[in-house]
């Protein structure tokens, strides 16, 4: 405190408190002597300091224990001084001022202020000071309590910035989705809408030229490392490097987009460069890979107006478009495999496979037979040779793998039902929409035949079972042209399959509602319509049918 004028400090007095009815005494006045009352401010836990009123800079008469531990100042330093010692640099001219207006007003009054202690830490002190009178009502002394609460009030400092922080991140994120709304509902439409792949990257690309300053898409080709351009939309660049049809998946690039592209493609994760030129409309640009699982489909490269616009979240809304996008195009593959005319037959053997082992273990050869979908888990048919019930299922006991069911059992084999528990091959596939055609396993080799619609996912598929199993080798490579059977075609090829009475029992089952339930004719009808046993009937009925099915499946 600085004489009438304000201070910090306090005091003491032996009159009543400010607006205090004089007629009410203390009730413990009588009863504790002056010695307990000493030593009970003495001892007290908070800082107490008694300013003398009546002199001109308002000095301290008494500092208790309380005092020199929060502030470091013993009282033999403190008597005789104005409060104001603990004041510094770092103390705010607010709080100070409302103690000098309450002194000047003879008022109480509570304030936190920025103190130095003894060593010049700064520590946050809550200060409350009070005048006391004499009994003639005149302020002869100002009392004060001093407590450390720095730890409060960084605790208050540390929620409010943690609440500024999330409403910052808050009003960002509302921007953010009010900006890419469209761009996400655009991309995320034309993968569902899509019929080809051309088709899905036009409306890709349109859909971020919508937001950003342009994009185009590239498709990855791993044999040659490069990322072909092909739809564009919006502003991609008017120098000799955009003019160029293709990227270079090559560590060597210093400008923007190649070593953009070049990161996203092996590190499968969105990059971001700034671009230097600050004449061009795009101060950034954004690579977005197109990888699903092991597949790597390509590369989205996006040129932004304003770089702030590649945010945090930015980056995990384009991750998240990379991989809808990427998931679209496997769709389309996949489909394209099973209905194209011209795929890519590739045939690689593998000497370290579960099923190796387990043809090993029965020293048999494994045939495939197709595969079913009926269980929690995709499972395939294969024909064991010379092995029993018995000795398939101890063979695959406690090994990669499980054994569903055996189909048969005759002299020469079974078929048995079976998985491979973490079938990584079958991931693999699924990520180059490939499709499975043939396995054969014999001799500790399994030989695989697979189907792939384009030459670029070959190749990709090839390279990553040749890394991913040990002993893995391409064996064929080859363009297949496949030939989609019409359906009368289909039906000429199953009558020549099919003997006489074979196709009239088949016939005259079906004309004759012998499939329905109730049957609306007989077997003995039937076979007597035909003029042999119903045991006849039967026999070439079962046949017919048995090859129908076949030529079905087989189709």
């Amino acid at each position: 405190m600085s004489g009438r004028s304000g201070r910090d400090g306090v005091v003491e007095g032996t009159g009543p408190w400010p607006d205090e009815d004089e007629s009410v005494i203390a009730a413990s006045t009588d009863a504790v002597d002056e010695t307990l009352k000493t030593r009970t401010m003495d001892e007290a836990p908070v800082g107490i300091t008694i300013a003398d009123a009546t002199e001109p800079d308002m000095p301290l008469v008494y500092a208790n224990t309380a005092f020199e531990r929060i502030t470091g100042y013993p009282p033999e330093y403190a008597v005789g001084r104005n409060c104001r010692f603990l004041q510094g640099d770092g103390t705010r001219d607010e709080p100070v001022a409302r103690m000098r207006e309450a002194i000047e007003n003879d008022a109480a009054t509570t304030v936190e202020l920025r103190n130095y202690r003894r060593d010049g830490d700064l520590f946050w002190n809550e200060v409350t000071i009070a005048p006391l009178r004499d009994d003639d009502g005149e302020v002869t002394y100002y009392v004060g309590f001093q407590q450390d609460v720095t730890r409060r009030k960084r605790a208050e400092q540390a929620a409010a910035r943690r609440a500024a922080r999330i409403e910052r991140e808050r009003a960002a994120q509302e921007l953010l989705l009010d900006r890419l709304d469209g761009v996400v509902a655009e991309v995320t439409s034309g993968v569902a809408e899509a019929r080809s792949r051309s088709v899905l990257e036009r409306r890709v690309v349109e859909g971020l030229a919508g937001t950003y300053a342009g994009a185009w898409i590239g498709t990855y080709q791993p044999a040659e490392e490069t990322v072909v351009r092909g739809a564009t939309s919006g502003w991609i660049g008017d120098d000799e490097a955009a003019a160029e049809g293709s990227v270079a998946v090559d560590e060597a690039h210093t400008d923007p987009v190649g070593t953009a592209v070049t990161r996203a493609v092996t590190d499968r994760r969105v990059w971001i460069r700034t671009c230097p030129d600050p004449t061009t409309p795009s101060t950034a640009v954004a690579a977005v890979p197109f990888h699903y699982g092991d597949a790597m489909y390509g590369v989205a490269v996006v040129f932004a107006e304003n770089s702030g616009e590649f945010d945090d979240h930015e980056r995990a809304v384009l991750r998240s478009l990379g991989r809808t996008v990427a998931t679209g195009i496997n769709t389309l593959e996949s489909q394209r495999t099973l209905r194209s005319e011209d795929t890519i037959e590739l045939q690689f053997t593998v000497m370290r496979h579960p099923l190796v082992d387990l043809a090993a273990t029965l020293d048999c050869r494994l045939a495939y037979r197709g595969n079913v979908a009926d269980r929690d888990r995709p499972t395939n048919l294969f024909e064991l040779s010379d092995a029993t019930t018995e000795a398939v299922r101890a063979a695959a006991d406690g090994t990669a793998v499980t054994v569903h069911a055996v189909l048969f059992e005759g002299e020469t084999g079974c078929l048995v039902e079976l998985s491979v528990v973490d079938d990584s091959l079958r991931g693999l596939l699924a990520d180059h929409g490939a499709e499975l055609r043939d396995v054969h396993v014999d001799g500790g080799v399994a030989r695989f035949t697979v189907e792939v619609a384009r030459e670029s996912l070959a190749r990709s598929l090839a390279d990553a079972v040749m890394e991913r199993y040990e002993g893995g080798d391409l064996a064929s490579y080859r363009h297949a042209e496949r030939r989609e059977e019409t359906r009368q075609e289909f039906a000429a090829r199953l009558r020549d399959e099919l003997t006489d009475r074979q196709y009239a029992a088949l016939i005259r089952a079906y004309t004759g509602g012998f499939f329905e339930w109730p049957h609306e004719a007989t077997g003995d009808d039937l076979a007597e319509s035909m003029g042999v046993c119903r045991s006849t009937f039967h026999e070439h009925l079962r046949a017919a049918q048995r090859k129908l099915i076949g030529a079905v499946l087989d189709r």
